[in-house]
């Protein structure tokens, strides 16, 4: 065997719930990658070699929260690469996630017969933003589910709704059976002032680029 397996995510933050994944990372030098579970995150070292030196924000994810649970080195590889380098496409990866997001809430405002895929985008989007924001704002990237609500700038829609919205994710992408009054979650994910919040977040990364570059 060679390969090594990580863990990471909500696990990794004691953030799991009865609804979360186990997110798992295989890193195959030689092994037929088509030899692991479908559902796991499978990647060539070399590429995930090229994450950290662009500073991919999922390289700062691997790098601040992944444990390796299995391998024949003495330095597992994610710790002989060491830390990443600066992540330097917050307004980039930001533009691209409010597109999408505004894509989903435009399905859910025009009577989207795929409610619950569209709401799932709209969390997704939302976490996903807060997360590249949360490098301007913090003293490193954050990762939980909750980012949106912990920056200083807190994510204008109802905790309750965005939590649905989660749901709604998990729902589309497992087929997990769920409880939710969507009508409710509809109103207030399309009647939440997202694009002024997000536009504050693009804000402060501008100054954040700014302080770096004349500092």
């Amino acid at each position: 065997m060679n390969h090594e397996i990580y863990v990471f995510g909500s696990l990794c933050r004691g953030e799991s719930s009865p609804t979360s994944d186990v997110d798992i990372l295989a890193l195959p030098f030689t092994d037929d990658r088509s030899n692991f579970p479908i559902n796991w995150s499978v990647y060539d070292p070399k590429i995930i070699g090229e994450y950290f030196s662009q500073g991919r924000l999922f390289a700062w994810h691997l790098h601040l929260e992944a444990k390796c649970i299995f391998s024949t080195r003495d330095t597992p590889f994610l710790d002989a690469l060491g830390a990443p380098a600066p992540y330097a496409t917050m307004n980039k990866d930001i533009d691209d996630l409010e597109e999408l997001l505004q894509e989903a809430l435009y399905e859910l405002k025009n009577g989207t017969k795929s409610v619950i895929y569209e709401l799932g985008i709209v969390y997704t989007a939302i976490r996903d933003i807060a997360m590249s924001a949360s490098w301007a704002f913090m003293e490193k990237p954050c990762f939980s589910s909750d980012a949106p609500y912990r920056l200083p700038i807190p994510c204008p829609l109802d905790y309750s709704a965005y939590k649905a919205a989660m749901l709604a994710r998990h729902s589309s992408t497992r087929g997990i059976e769920i409880e939710i009054d969507i009508n409710s979650v509809v109103y207030k994910v399309t009647r939440a002032p997202l694009s002024p919040w997000i536009e504050s977040l693009r804000g402060e990364n501008d100054k954040y680029i700014s302080q770096q570059s004349y500092g």
